[in-house]
């Protein structure tokens, strides 16, 4: 499945986890990722952050409808 929600969230893991894909290849060598607990807290607070920006774009978007 792809969307706007994946391709954000895959461009959070690129440049934080150094993630480039979410498919499995069946390789371990290249499907397991050693990240530090740093990065994981960077990228979950990168992906927090994305979704209070997208909920109040769309909060102002339903407000200027309905005016």
């Amino acid at each position: 499945m792809r969307d706007e929600r994946l391709e954000l969230l895959l461009a959070i893991s690129r440049r934080t986890l150094g993630v480039e894909r979410f498919e499995l290849t069946g390789k371990q060598t290249a499907d397991l990722h050693l990240v530090s607990s740093d990065d994981v807290g960077r990228a979950l607070e990168s992906a927090y952050d994305a979704g209070l920006i997208i909920g109040h774009r769309m909060g102002r978007a339903e407000c200027v409808q309905e005016s």
